[in-house]
């Protein structure tokens, strides 16, 4: 009986202490929520500043300046111009740019760990025939000869060491990017037939003896043959094709979204096949740098350096007899600057150039760019592994996002205080208007959710890791090549020049936002510059 009553007793007391456990579990849990939701934050620069583009409220001018050379814009396109200006001699240039650091989507961040890209983090293996880019990476040691085949040869430490990547799929993680685990032997031919296919459009050349497709796209032949690939989306011409396998779909659409912000059922079928047949170089690598192409804006910020601006906003662009006459507002010092330029380089995209010239006639509704978010996670260690080590990119099959990349993985340390991975998202819809709202409005505490809900399908554990996060939003994060947009009459009319006076150079009028149309772009400029310079 007594027996019977201590052993109520102890029952009791065991509730009684189990509801008090659960009562301080679920208030540190709460606790700690709180703390990682106080934890994220938002990088880069205010949008604020870019939309005072529309409300135009600037103070007056009180300052004018000459300059020969106005350089709009310090993203790719506007460092490489300004780098070719100078290496040619140019002196008299002066680089705006509106952030407070040069780079663009290109641009890069850093804490106590680590430097970390807050957009673009590699540069695949440039072409061999593409002597220009070649010479810059040389200059810069980044390529250090070729072998007896004429192949490039890269500094080893630039190139994505081993394990470079995993695809997370059946929950399990495999070595390499495309569906392996799980893939019936029909649905494995079918990929398999799918990148012979792609190997035959990489050698394709058409009646002048230039490549079908090429990087950058001036450089490819002007054989028409193969345009009608713009006029449909990817998603139609594989269903053409017998292109079925869901695996190989779902594995297109993740390279469509990576280089394009979109996905299959909306980008050209041309552009589709560009990412897989542009590029010739036989080494499966790609270069790549803590903070991304942040190195190699570094690489190109330095020819800049005498003539940047930063925190510079151009706001008005008027053409004058004798000059082309720019409004910048000065941020730094709430100012606003007359430039008198004899020539100008809008290395802006078009939905800015839209606002500083309002004239020209332009259809700023075939340019579509796709919002972006990334975000970088300092974690306290790193997610089990299942058997597959932590790759450089890291990719969950039909995940919200396009994975991430291991941030330190370059690094030759042995060991690491904590660990810092670089997750990638792009928001692919019909309203991008709608969704570039979403982005702004929600706030961190959703983007955080977000970003570990779909981290945590292959990291159940992934919260309890996490001591911060940093998320960058792309409002327009790239242009995406929509069918009929590429060879379409809207971009062949934005490429034109004003009275041989204003040049424009950005990836967006190439269509596709890659480095090396960015880097071409803006030495393009620069030979139409000096070849209209007054003698």
């Amino acid at each position: 009986m007594k027996s019977g009553i201590k052993s109520k007793q102890n029952r009791r007391r065991f509730l009684k202490q189990f509801t008090a456990l659960l009562a301080t579990s679920a208030l540190w849990s709460a606790c700690e929520n709180a703390a990682r939701r106080i934890a994220a934050r938002f990088t880069g620069a205010p949008a604020t500043l870019g939309h005072r583009l529309l409300s135009q409220d600037f103070p007056a001018v009180t300052q004018e300046e000459r300059v020969k050379i106005l350089i709009i814009g310090g993203g790719i396109a506007g460092l490489s111009a300004c780098r070719a200006l100078i290496k040619k001699g140019e002196k008299d240039v002066v680089l705006l740019e509106m952030d407070q650091r040069v780079g663009g989507n290109s641009t890069w961040s850093e804490n106590p760990y680590t430097a970390y890209p807050l957009g673009a983090h590699y540069l695949p293996l440039p072409n061999r025939h593409d002597a220009e880019l070649l010479k810059f990476l040389s200059e810069e040691n980044i390529l250090t000869g070729f072998d007896a085949a004429g192949e490039p040869l890269f500094e080893e430490t630039f190139l994505a060491a081993a394990p470079q990547a995993r695809l997370y799929i059946r929950d399990y993680w495999q070595e390499g990017l495309i569906p392996a685990y799980g893939v019936s032997a029909e649905n494995q031919a079918q990929i398999q037939a799918f990148f012979q296919k792609m190997e035959t459009f990489k050698h394709l050349r058409g009646t002048d003896g230039k490549y079908i497709f090429d990087l950058p796209i001036r450089h490819a032949s002007s054989d028409t043959t193969y345009q009608y690939l713009d006029q449909t989306t990817m998603a139609e011409w594989l269903q053409q094709e017998g292109y079925t396998a869901p695996e190989l779909l779902e594995h297109l659409h993740y390279c469509c979204l990576d280089d394009f912000g979109i996905g299959i059922t909306r980008v050209s079928a041309w552009a589709g096949i560009h990412y897989f047949a542009a590029r010739k170089s036989e080494q499966d690598n790609v270069l790549t740098w803590p903070e991304g192409n942040g190195f190699l804006v570094k690489c190109l910020e330095k020819y800049a350096a005498e003539h940047l601006r930063i925190q510079h906003l151009a706001y008005e662009i008027k053409m004058e007899p004798s000059c082309v006459a720019v409004k910048v507002y000065d941020a730094q010092q709430n100012r606003s600057i007359l430039f008198r330029a004899e020539k100008v380089i809008l290395a802006t995209p078009q939905f800015v150039n839209q606002r500083l010239l309002p004239a020209r006639s332009l259809d700023l509704t075939r340019f579509h760019y796709a919002p972006w978010l990334v975000a970088t996670l300092v974690l306290r260690d790193l997610p089990p592994s299942a058997g597959m080590p932590l790759s450089w990119d890291n990719v969950i099959f039909k995940g919200k996002g396009l994975g991430y990349i291991n941030t330190l993985h370059q690094s030759i340390a042995q060991r690491h205080p904590k660990h810092v991975i670089t997750y990638y998202c792009a928001f692919d819809g019909p309203d991008l208007l709608a969704l570039r709202r979403e982005l702004y409005q929600k706030d961190t505490a959703y983007w955080q959710q977000f970003v570990l809900d779909d981290l945590r399908q292959a990291h159940p554990n992934i919260e309890s890791l996490l001591e911060s996060m940093d998320i960058q939003r792309w409002g327009h994060g790239m242009v995406s090549p929509v069918p009929g947009f590429i060879f379409g009459a809207t971009l062949a009319n934005a490429r034109q020049s004003l009275d041989d006076r204003i040049y424009f150079a950005h990836s967006d009028l190439s269509g596709m936002s890659l480095f090396e149309e960015a880097f071409h772009q803006g030495l393009e400029a620069a030979r139409h510059c000096q070849a209209t310079a007054p003698q």
